[in-house]
């Protein structure tokens, strides 16, 4: 059988400073306001509660009421992507669009749905977030960031969003910056631990896609690494006969959550097959040893789900990148799959890019001058 690799070209072009000043392509970043249908969450408790988020407050309460609500969104757009972020939500990547063939690679949620997820409670679904510190969708996800916007003088644009985590004291920066004549965007993240003393070692990019019946998921592996460390088979399922590759063939029991590995391959991301069209994650495979896909359960335990979190857009699954390879639960320190420390005044620097691919009736290997 003769195996056809189709190349699409990334449109990067290594060329001075000076040649974007004369005229050149350019990415250009803008702030603009926008209503979008949003279910807000309570005033917090007042007293700061001992434990896990401590020194952070607790929202609990939440509403199936909806308001409409002006939000500050950044915009990096060049001539073949779009990407919108959220820096009063977390600095999300709310989305991303290929407008080559104006599909989203990037699950774009309809409205702001506020619910009870992450370690402070508010949680909203899609997008891209970033989690340093404690295990859990991080302090930050659902609040203002620090953030700066800037055309560079290469022509790329970026937006810089950092924080203070105040769980661990260590900062974090994730510099989103789009090329100007490249079809990817990268996340180019500093994480810093100033405490003097070792904190927990977490850092997870979850993104979310859209789940429709063709969703198939390229991630080259032969295990599954679970939360508890034990092992089992990817992509085929000898006990169920399933093929979980492909996200409706996950349709037994509850939801999934698998952290793919057994291979050193630079890539994970997922195939439409209807649509000829997907979307790629690419980083180097010590910056981010961990890839893990986490899917709501196909019956009516995940239809709940969706209606909590979204209206019209459907339901998502996510896809995350970590800087180990699993998200280990206590029982995790009998395994080879640890939790680790983050060195007092260790500083870590790594870079990862996010692009949309067509026409090539899937996905075999991958680089950064196409698939």
């Amino acid at each position: 059988m003769k195996h056809v690799i189709l190349i699409f070209l990334l449109y990067v072009l290594v060329q001075p400073a000076a040649v974007f000043a004369a005229g050149g392509p350019r990415a250009t970043v803008r702030e603009v306001r926008t209503v979008y249908k949003t279910y807000p969450f309570s005033d917090p408790n007042p007293i700061a509660v001992r434990g896990k988020i401590y020194p952070y407050f607790r929202y609990d309460g939440f509403t199936d009421r909806a308001e409409d609500k002006a939000w500050n969104v950044v915009v990096l757009e060049n001539d073949y992507v779009a990407v919108t972020i959220m820096p009063e939500i977390g600095g999300k990547v709310w989305g991303a669009t290929d407008k080559t063939t104006g599909l989203a690679y990037i699950y774009d949620n309809d409205v702001v749905k506020f619910r009870d997820i992450s370690l402070r409670g508010p949680w909203t679904s899609g997008g891209i977030e970033f989690n340093y510190g404690v295990v859990g969708h991080s302090p930050t996800t659902s609040y203002p960031v620090d953030y700066l916007t800037r055309e560079n003088a290469d022509g790329s644009a970026s937006c810089i969003i950092r924080m203070l985590d105040l769980l661990t004291r260590t900062t974090w920066s994730v510099d989103i910056r789009l090329p100007a004549d490249g079809i990817w965007f990268e996340t180019n993240s500093v994480w810093h631990n100033s405490s003097g003393v070792s904190q927990p070692y977490y850092s997870w990019a979850n993104s979310g896609v859209s789940a429709t019946e063709d969703l198939e998921f390229v991630y080259p592996g032969t295990m599954v690494v679970r939360h508890d460390g034990t092992i089992h088979d990817w992509p085929y399922d000898r006990e169920y006969g399933k093929d979980l590759s492909k996200w409706r063939e996950n349709n037994f029991l509850w939801s999934k959550s698998y952290h793919i590995v057994g291979t050193r391959d630079k890539y994970f991301g997922t195939w439409w097959a209807d649509r000829n069209f997907g979307m790629m994650h690419y980083s180097e495979r010590d910056d981010k040893p961990g890839r893990k896909m986490f899917s709501w359960a196909l019956s009516d335990q995940g239809d709940i789900w969706e209606e909590l979190l979204t209206d019209n857009a459907g339901q998502y699954v996510e896809l995350q990148s970590g800087r180990l390879f699993n998200q280990n639960m206590v029982t995790s320190v009998l395994t080879p799959y640890k939790q680790t420390g983050f060195a007092p005044y260790g500083t870590d620097m790594w870079t990862e890019y996010w692009f949309p691919y067509h026409g090539t009736e899937g996905a075999a290997d991958v680089t950064l001058k196409g698939v």
